[in-house]
């Protein structure tokens, strides 16, 4: 939606079903590195309009637990 914040139905959807998603960085295009910190930023935008515990899921645990770290 606008300025990279959450449509409702997203946001309904990933707080329904917040262990079914996670958050990807990585790039097989080199170039796109350049652009990791505003890739990031953007994500914290959405990120935020979650409540914290749905956040930490997304961004973090799921893919840790997925991947046992």
């Amino acid at each position: 939606c606008e300025g990279g914040k959450l449509c409702a139905e997203w946001r309904t959807l990933l707080l329904k079903y917040p262990t079914r998603f996670m958050i990807g960085s990585d790039t097989w295009v080199n170039q796109r590195w350049q652009y990791y910190e505003e890739l990031m930023k953007g994500y914290r935008v959405w990120l935020g309009d979650l409540p914290p515990d749905v956040a930490r899921k997304i961004g973090w645990s799921n893919g840790a637990d997925l991947f046992g770290v």
